[in-house]
């Protein structure tokens, strides 16, 4: 037990010499993805499964502790309408904004925790459905009319964990809801990434 706490903090110490060696870059370059979870309404979370996505983006540093992340994402979300001859439909989400992100952790310790917040504009588009249901046809007909561009904002936070001097992995968790002329529709972005610089 005494050697396994000496080596944690021997580690400790060496990975925060290795990164205070290292000037900070203003610029850093993200990538990731994983799970996008429905939320509302009750017709999104009913009708499309948990779904993926990814995201790249550069950040800007802002001020000592605050980063401003130019993001592309792309969200994927499988329909379930529990309907047997029934598939396709999924939904398709491109979105791209700036995100600030401010770090709440010292500068020389390796897990930082971080608040996000992020703007920005969101495309929304329905792929065909296709089987032998009666209905096929009635729904590629009301999801050809309900492709739209519209504004989303999210909220959300996470961990960064420093694997390198010039590079970190990261865990987030995000709420992000676009708006629409029928109401809103949100969705539960869990990411994992790596950061570079």
């Amino acid at each position: 037990m005494k050697k396994t706490l000496l080596t944690i903090v021997a580690l400790f110490i060496f990975s925060s010499l290795a990164m205070a060696q290292i000037p900070s870059s203003p610029i850093s370059f993200y990538g990731g993805g994983a799970l996008s979870v429905p939320s509302s309404p009750s017709g999104f979370s009913d009708g499309w499964k948990t779904g993926y996505h990814g995201f790249a983006g550069v950040g800007f540093s802002v001020a000592p502790k605050m980063k401003i992340v130019g993001k592309v994402e792309y969200h994927s979300f499988a329909s379930d309408f529990g309907i047997t001859n029934l598939d396709g439909g999924a939904m398709k989400v491109l979105m791209f904004g700036p995100e600030a992100q401010l770090s709440l952790g010292a500068p020389m310790v390796p897990i930082k925790p971080f608040l996000s917040a992020g703007v920005g504009m969101a495309s929304v588009s329905f792929a065909d459905f296709t089987g032998t249901d009666p209905l096929v046809a009635a729904l590629n007909t009301a999801n050809s009319g309900a492709s739209s561009t519209n504004f989303f904002y999210s909220i959300g936070g996470g961990l960064e964990f420093s694997i390198g001097p010039t590079a970190s992995f990261f865990v987030q968790a995000r709420y992000a809801t676009i708006s629409g002329d029928g109401g809103s529709t949100s969705f539960l972005p869990i990411s994992v990434g790596l950061k570079i610089f």
